[in-house]
């Protein structure tokens, strides 16, 4: 047997280690570098469908069919009384879903609660888009808000998902990538708004209703994705009362075959036959014992303790479910983590949510009332502002840390919507002023446009490291319900937004807009002093796992000493040829780009 009882931190970055050395051993090296694991990329579908569903209104709403049909009961009339309820219902929606779910999914599991976000977020969008089921505006705002439910439900497991199945080399560019698929989602939505409304320039067909049905596919697609390709969190199975250790394993050795890295089935005749050479394709499977030794568990007790458990009854699970949720808020709220972590992360989240969904929500309604001509492309090279952004956090989210990253870019998010409001306010005073200007100047066209691509660039960024932040700050045991609240904290800001900027963008002389962007600006602004009161930076160190080996203190400052009578266990014997293969490989880690899994 082996003698390196591992941790699942130990084996994730011993997966990772081996898909590095292989990568650069390749002589397929280009072919490799577009390869992308299935479990991610499934990860990365989930969460473009949350950009699909979210940002599809703000092309409705720029639709004068949609409106026709939505806010007014005579074709002439432009009115959009109401629009403020149908733009933030899907917010209230998330923050149903995102506060529930995120709860239970610390009960239930993380795969199960992104399965049933996904699969409502579908059903919901799906049903908006047919004339029997939403006729009318309020039948829409109620699917919409059926839509956020789902929407919200999949945040916290999808992100504590991609967080817990990495490993501390690659946690910043494995959850960054997933973060990074809302860009797909955006650029997917606007390329499909480009191409069907241009279909039908005369407004006189529901367009809308096709391209509203489309945007629901990509949750289809996530949800069989992840149900084929994504396991459950061993984590998840090592919480307090659901400590599985045989689960957990099994499920870190299913990883791994996902992962096309080879498991030896016999230690003993793996080590033999592989001699002196190394196969860069094989990994030891991990066993329940080395968690048990790990977290310093008696196998007696253990099997003992399972076998006195009772099954719990429906009621006793409910109370159960009931206990675990209210127990998550003593500790998220508790000494431990709310003045450096929960709090300033909640404010954080608020503020870039009334900015972000604030904006993208509304942007092409503002180019409307700003008279942008080409709608459809200028949105499309907004979309494709996130490209940028999403590059630079993953070159240098573990580089430079997550708290500078955060402050350089919402401070940048907020200068390019400053000078985006300048270029506003100043542009509606000269058409006051000059009444036979019809359309704005190229240059002033130039500027704007520039402005909200670097607002969009910024957002995303800061977007990217928050969703590593908050991943990263919880112990295991409350890390899907932090998400859960501080994604909740966010649906607030969002539903904020959406009511301000409505009643904002309805003056008509242009400064309505300039305020809209103004105010935004001042959100980031105060969002960017947030990251200074957190914790610390989680760059290059294990998750915080302290509540599942029983510690009171939820975030310590230091990880766990080993003590006098744990080193007289057999994990001394740590230093074996495997073991002392596998530290060789941390040099390369910082000579090269770190490869996904």
């Amino acid at each position: 047997m082996v003698n390196n009882y591992r941790s699942i931190d130990d084996f994730l970055s011993e997966l990772y280690l081996y898909k590095h050395r292989a990568y650069y051993g390749s002589r397929k090296r280009i072919l490799r570098s577009c390869e992308i694991p299935l479990p991610l990329l499934a990860l990365c579908i989930a969460n473009s469908s949350d950009a699909t569903e979210i940002l599809m209104l703000s092309y409705l709403l720029a639709d004068s069919r949609f409106r026709e049909q939505m806010f007014s009961e005579d074709s002439s009339s432009s009115s959009m009384e109401g629009a403020e309820y149908l733009a933030s219902s899907i917010f209230v929606g998330m923050l149903i879903g995102g506060t529930v779910l995120g709860f239970l999914s610390d009960r239930i599991g993380r795969r199960p609660a992104l399965l049933l976000g996904l699969l409502t977020n579908a059903v919901a969008g799906m049903c908006s888009s047919l004339p029997i089921f939403a006729p009318s505006f309020v039948q829409l705002t109620m699917w919409r808000f059926i839509a956020g439910i789902g929407i919200g439900a999949t945040v916290p497991p999808l992100f504590t998902l991609a967080s817990e199945w990495s490993s501390k080399e690659v946690r910043g560019v494995f959850v960054t990538a997933v973060a990074s698929f809302w860009m797909v989602g955006s650029i997917f939505v606007s390329s499909l708004a480009w191409c069907l409304f241009q279909l039908d320039p005369e407004h006189e067909l529901p367009i809308w209703r096709v391209f509203a049905a489309t945007c629901a596919l990509p949750s289809l697609l996530g949800a069989w994705m992840v149900y084929s390709y994504v396991p459950e969190s061993p984590r998840f199975y090592l919480a307090v009362e659901k400590r599985d250790y045989d689960l957990a394993a099994k499920t870190c050795n299913q990883m791994a075959l996902l992962l096309n890295v080879r498991v030896a089935l016999d230690h003993e005749k793996e080590s033999t036959l592989l001699g002196a050479a190394f196969d860069h394709r094989a990994v030891h499977p991990l066993t329940k014992d080395e968690l048990l030794l790990n977290h310093q568990e008696n196998v007696a007790n253990k099997f003992n303790s399972l076998a006195d458990a009772q099954s719990p009854t429906n009621r006793a699970k409910l109370n159960q479910a009931i206990n675990s949720s209210v127990d998550s808020l003593r500790k998220l709220y508790s000494n431990q983590l709310l003045p450096r972590t929960t709090l300033p992360l909640q404010l954080l989240w608020f503020c870039l949510s009334f900015a972000t969904y604030g904006i993208t929500t509304w942007i092409n309604t503002l180019f409307v009332a700003i008279q942008l001509e080409n709608l459809y492309f200028n949105s499309f090279l907004f979309a494709l502002a996130t490209l940028p952004g999403n590059i630079v956090s993953m070159v240098y989210s573990d580089k430079y840390g997550r708290k500078k990253m955060l402050i350089g870019s919402l401070l940048g998010a907020a200068c390019g919507l400053g000078i985006f409001a300048t270029a506003v306010y100043s542009g509606s005073q000269q058409e006051i002023d000059d009444q036979s200007s019809a359309s704005i100047s190229p240059v002033r066209t130039f500027v704007i446009v520039l402005c909200a691509c670097a607002f969009q660039a910024f957002g995303t960024i800061s977007w990217n490291t928050i969703d590593i932040v908050t991943a990263e700050m919880f112990p295991t045991n409350v890390r899907s319900a932090g998400m859960g609240v501080c994604t909740a904290t966010g649906r607030l800001g969002g539903i904020l937004s959406q009511c301000v900027n409505a009643k904002l963008i309805g003056d008509d002389t242009g400064a309505g807009a300039a305020w809209v962007l103004v105010v935004a600006s001042i959100s980031l602004i105060f969002g960017a002093g947030m990251p200074l009161a957190l914790d610390r930076d989680m760059v290059m160190e294990e998750l915080r796992d302290d509540a599942i080996e029983g510690s009171t203190d939820c975030c310590p400052r230091k990880r766990k000493h080993v003590s006098d009578e744990e080193t007289d266990m057999p994990q001394l014997q740590l230093q074996s040829s495997r073991s002392l293969e596998y530290q060789s490989f941390q040099q390369e880690i910082e000579s090269n780009q770190p490869f996904l899994l």
